[in-house]
């Protein structure tokens, strides 16, 4: 496909790479997205105060944007002649990371989309957890102090914030104290016993406090001294440490704002009363959440009239519904280039696009077990596990091997594999001496005959139980012994997200985070809740608090890349490969898109993002 031929973003018949190496383990890999949590702040540099409006990536994507119909000069989003919206396309992959709107469309009310679901409803309280089953439901009538640009017109590549219930917002020149002007046309829904009154600055607070003190969020708020409603339309936050990261989290789903009505009597764990675009009308756990349009919403006309999540843990039966239209969305319905093949014989005219794919999904282990402590036996395995194998049978080589770290984040341009900036291991497990140099590695360590449970959940997936067959077969050429215990989906989530996780793991997925700090202090600090590998590092705590004060970014990167040597070097995180996730639409849905860096607009959560300005074109 030349650079400068349009996109096709319907899917029909693209052509694909055939799978290269060994055979398929029990037919198609059916992957779903890894379920993700909570992570911190923005990447604004000490600047005069200033009224902000959006915070740009940390850096430039390797994908070319182009114009559509037309060509375009390579590496610039355009908005297309085609229709509303950017076209954002690598030329080396089948599908874009973002398309524009058919052209000519007038927007219609009327009908409600369908969505085929697997998480599980628990508690509508978002300060309780970071799970979908928690924050989803309530992200569709919550709304936030910011928002992330989304949708059509959002650059799958950079996180941008934008105004929501803040109209504009500033930092001071010294960074630590943010003031936000509060909208005064907002109410809550017209529902007892919020009863549809105005929402002020101090509900904000009154939110922003409680997360601060309890629930899973805390963490997030702990360099905050002050939050203060100044009078209805005024909020002021005031850090007692300087950070360079803070805002970027107030515009995404994990800092929603409630009524304290809800907490006072409460029903906050069972009851969602927003000022957001839908009002929840019923929810039941293991089959449904539906809504109805909120007829006075603030921002503007919703043009669905319902929208509801179908919960359908059955992956064939997601896939079933699909294709008879009964689903406008599925979640997991295209894991893989063959299962989209397939899925183009009988629906050609679905709309596709991927998600980026920036950082990684490493093979887990517990860093505080004396069994991983020697970081012979970490790099061994690095050597013993072809990941290029793995790739091929369950993506057909459709995927990324990325550090566990966002290279966004450090570099301006993804590095190339054969560059050295992935450390001394980065892909060695393809030379013909790596597991012969594996079990050497492991006998210089009093490793010989290594033995370990891996712990592992397959999400209903073939594909997780495909890559633990493949991870322990590997590591047998070494003589190390990987157990198999596979368990559900509740004892998963409450041993790994509580920082349990006794031995190895193959599905435990890291959280994911919209700021550096994330990546450089929250998944990798001694003292932090998302280091569910309990590493315990001096050195490393020492750079990730250094990294995270410092205001000038030149600076703040250079200690950022000193740890992504160091990281590749210890290989506390062996690197797995992480498949491309397809989004994939009905023809008739408009205005929806998914797929963002650090999955900042993902489709298993972020619905109420977009859903005020979705319609069906049917």
């Amino acid at each position: 496909m030349s650079e400068r031929e349009p996109m096709r973003w319907a899917a029909q018949g693209l052509d694909r790479r055939t799978l290269l190496r060994g055979g398929l383990l029990g037919g198609a890999g059916l992957a779903v997205a890894a379920l993700i949590g909570c992570g911190g702040g923005d990447d604004e540099d000490d600047a005069a105060p200033e009224a902000t409006t959006a915070a740009p990536a940390a850096s430039t994507p390797t994908a070319t944007a182009t114009a559509a119909a037309g060509g375009g000069d390579s590496g610039a989003a355009a908005t297309p002649a085609a229709g509303r919206g950017k076209l954002v396309r690598d030329p080396d992959l089948p599908y874009p990371y973002q398309f524009p709107e058919p052209a000519g469309l007038t927007p219609k009310a009327g009908g409600t989309m369908r969505v085929a679901a697997t998480f599980s409803i628990s508690t509508m309280d978002p300060t309780a957890s970071a799970a979908g089953g928690t924050i989803t439901v309530p992200n569709m009538v919550y709304n936030k102090l910011l928002g992330h640009v989304g949708g059509v017109d959002k650059d799958p590549f950079t996180i941008e914030l934008k105004p929501e219930l803040a109209s504009s917002w500033e930092r001071s020149q010294d960074g630590a104290v943010f003031t936000f002007n509060i909208r005064d046309d907002v109410n809550w829904q017209n529902i007892a016993p919020v009863n549809g009154r105005q929402l002020t600055a101090h509900d904000i607070k009154f939110a922003f406090d409680r997360y601060a003190t309890e629930g899973v969020h805390q963490s997030y708020w702990s360099n905050i001294s002050s939050i203060e409603a100044v009078d209805d339309t005024n909020l002021k936050i005031t850090m007692s440490k300087v950070t360079a990261d803070f805002i970027l989290p107030l515009g995404s789903r994990y800092q929603t704002i409630f009524p304290r009505e809800l907490v006072d009597d409460g029903t906050i764990s069972d009851k969602v009363i927003g000022t957001g675009a839908m009002i929840l009308t019923e929810a039941e756990i293991g089959s449904h959440a539906h809504f109805v349009r909120n007829p006075d919403y603030w921002e503007g006309e919703v043009l669905l009239d319902g929208f509801e999540f179908q919960l359908v843990g059955d992956y064939s039966a997601r896939l079933a519904g699909f294709r008879v239209g009964q689903f406008d969305y599925c979640y997991g319905l295209v894991p893989n280039i063959r299962a989209m093949d397939a899925l183009l014989e009988t629906n050609p005219d679905v709309q596709v696009n991927f998600n980026t794919n920036v950082r990684g999904a490493p093979f887990g282990m517990n860093l505080s077990s004396p069994m991983f402590e020697d970081d012979r036996v970490r790099q061994a395995i690095t050597l013993a596990v072809d990941m290029d194998l793995m790739s091929d049978l369950l993506y057909d080589g459709l995927s990324k091997i990325n550090a566990l770290q966002a290279w966004t984040v450090v570099f301006d341009e993804e590095p190339a594999r054969e560059s050295g900036l992935y450390g001394p291991w980065y892909g060695r497990w393809a030379e013909p001496g790596a597991k012969a140099e594996a079990r050497k590695m492991l006998a210089a360590a009093g490793a010989e005959g290594l033995t370990f449970d891996n712990f592992y959940h397959n999400y209903g997936s073939p594909v997780g139980d495909q890559e633990a067959e493949i991870t322990a077969k590997e590591l047998e050429q070494v003589g190390i012994t990987m157990n198999q215990r596979h368990v559900d989906y509740t004892e998963f989530n409450s041993t790994w997200v509580t920082g349990k996780l006794e031995e190895g793991c193959t599905s435990c997925w890291a959280t994911v985070g919209f700021d550096p700090d994330h990546y450089f202090h929250n998944l990798v600090h001694s003292g932090s809740g998302s280091n569910r590998w309990r590493l315990n590092d001096p050195q490393v705590d020492a750079w990730a608090e250094q990294q995270q004060v410092e205001l000038d970014p030149d600076a703040r990167r250079e200690i950022q890349r000193t740890m992504w040597d160091y990281f590749l070097e210890k290989m506390y995180w062996p690197p797995a490969p992480s498949g491309f996730t397809f989004e994939v639409y009905q023809p008739w849905v408009r205005s929806l898109r998914f797929g963002g860096v650090s999955y900042t607009n993902g489709s298993y959560y972020d619905w109420g993002h977009q859903i005020a300005s979705a319609w069906l074109d049917k």
